[in-house]
This record gives C-alpha cells, structure tokens and sequence, in this order.
C-alpha cells in the first residue's frame, strides 16, 4: 500500500521549500511526487534527471510528474513505472482545496486499493495569512482540512500578532497539530511528515477525544469549529440522515464534519464519522472499555454556523432507550 501525503497552501507560503526538505530527508525511501504547481522556487535542480517531458527521477530515486491530466490516469502512470513506490506526495496549487484531492482517496474503492492517504498538511504564512483568509475561501478550506498545519515565517512577525494568528487557526482547526517554522526550518524538533497516520481510528479517535468543549464566541467571525459532547446514545439510521441532510443543504458552509458516537449498550464498538468533499463516512472505531464513560463526541467546522440550531439537530437524533 502506498502512503499518500498531500501538502497545500497559498501562494509563497513555503510548500515548495518543505517538498524539498521532505525529498533531502527522506533519501531512503522511493518517494513519488505530483506537484500541481511550479512556482517560483522549483524542486532543486540538483536532484532531478529527466525521464521524458512529464516525469522526472530524483537523484535519491523519487519520481516527479506535473499533473497535467485527470489525477486518476496520473495515479496510473506512476503504478506503471518500474521502480517500486513507498510513498506518494502531492503538492497542489496555492488555490486548489485539499478536499477535492483526498476525496479520491477516501471514496474511490479502486484507488484505495492501491493507496492510503497518511495525511494533509498546509503551508501557513505568517505574514499574509489575515490577507489570505479576507480574500480566498479556498484558504478557509485549506486551513480547516488540514491534519497538521505549519505556521512559517514566524521570526517576521511579531510575538504579540503570532499569539493571535496562532489563536485564530486554533479557533477554525482544533483538530490539526500546529508547527512553526522559518522559512521551512522548524522552531521546535524536526516532526515525521511521512507518518501522520491521521486517517487511521486510533489516531482519529485520540485526536477528538482529546478536544475540549469551548462554548464561547470565536473572536473573529466566519469559520469556526463547534465542538459538542453528549451522553446519551444516538440512532444510528437518524444520524445518518441528519449528517446527509446538512451536507446536502450547508454543503458549502460545512467545512469538515469528525465525530466519535456512542450507539447504544447493544453496540460494544465506537462509530467513527467523518465528512469529506459533503460525502459523509462512517466506520467502526475501537471497542468501549467498562472504565471508558461512553460519550460522542462530534466537531462541526464551517463557516457561519449557528451552534445552537446544530446542537438542536444533533439532538433530535437521539435514540429512544
């Protein structure tokens, strides 16, 4: 199975500078690479030996193509290749939403066959980041989809407007793990981006558990994550076609949906439920242990919502024990 990990942000934000930290790292491993995007920096040319016109072999044995095409036949064109792949990064363009690309990931039977997506992160940058988020809702989405965020350029800003911008991504993304660099070197101690596991249920389930519940106003309007912690057991079937209904309706407005259920004393197992690109998913997570107080958990991201009338819907999807 190859390990997929997709890397985004605007314009200028560092992406192409991590890509080739990641290549210099990880010289052990058959990496491939799809970027979507050539920007000012490129992949460093001391690496790459050209194959034909759209793929490249890196010195440390990488594969790199453009994706010019569907990103299907692209997949195609890099399981035909010779050399054995380990793992697959994809860097898209400063305005592509990361959702549209895991979403293949995450649905399609015939690629996940072939593939496992490890993990999403996204390029912060320090200084444009207000800018950004005025400007593009393809920011919001970045931003809110991401597994780990890094925060780079952190030395050109001041200490008080870091503990701002750092408070905001927290506010729209409690669930992704916040890194900060300069200029692609890590402040703290150098992280494993290969291996971030975010889409396995363990991993899942920690990450929502570990969130606290914040009643309180964002201080800055607009996106938002609403995190609600209940005790009693849900219908399955009810939220199902509530999770459906709401994808359908605020589809636009519902940026990420994760949650843990509890179903009841008949079922021993969590249900684990995520969002992506408004398709809803659901599989079974780890069993209840007889000290673990069985509660859902459910965090609701998007842009402009009204905690109180998806705490009332929630709730209406209880089951009559």
């Amino acid at each position: 199975m190859i390990k997929v990990t997709i890397i985004t942000g605007f314009l200028g934000a560092g992406k192409t500078t991590l890509l080739n930290r990641l290549i210099a790292q990880y010289q052990d491993r058959q990496l491939a690479i799809i970027e979507n995007e050539f920007g000012a920096v490129g992949i460093d040319s001391d690496l790459l030996v050209a194959l034909d016109k759209d793929v490249f072999e890196l010195s440390n044995g990488c594969i790199c193509c453009t994706l010019n095409g569907e990103l299907i036949d692209t997949l195609g064109k890099l399981l035909a290749q010779k050399r054995p792949i380990e793992h697959l990064i994809i860097e898209t363009t400063g305005i592509a939403e990361p959702d549209s690309i895991a979403a293949a990931f995450l649905s399609d039977p015939a690629i996940q066959s072939a593939f496992q997506l490890d993990g999403v992160i996204c390029l912060v940058d320090a200084i444009n980041l207000a800018d950004a988020l005025d400007d593009s809702p393809s920011a919001h989405r970045q931003i809110t989809f991401a597994d780990v965020l890094i925060l780079n350029k952190v030395a050109e800003v001041h200490s008080n407007h870091l503990l701002e911008l750092k408070t905001r991504l927290a506010e729209m993304n409690p669930l992704a793990e916040l890194l900060e660099a300069n200029k692609g070197e890590f402040t703290g101690q150098n992280p494993d981006l290969l291996q971030l596991n975010a889409y396995q249920n363990q991993n899942l389930e920690a990450k929502i558990q570990a969130l606290s519940i914040d009643t309180s106003s964002a201080k800055h309007p607009g996106v938002k994550a609403h995190t609600f912690q209940f005790e009693w057991p849900f219908d399955f079937l009810k939220f199902m076609h509530w999770s459906r209904v709401l994808l359908l309706i605020q589809g636009q407005n519902i940026y990420r949906i994760k949650g843990i259920l509890d179903l009841g004393p008949d079922e021993a197992q969590k249900m684990t439920f995520q969002s992506v690109r408004g398709q809803a998913a659901f599989s079974r997570g780890s069993e209840w242990t007889t000290i673990e107080p069985r509660k859902s958990k459910i965090v609701v991201i998007g842009k402009d919502l009204k905690r109180e009338m998806l705490e009332k819907a929630l709730r209406s999807c209880f089951k009559n024990v």
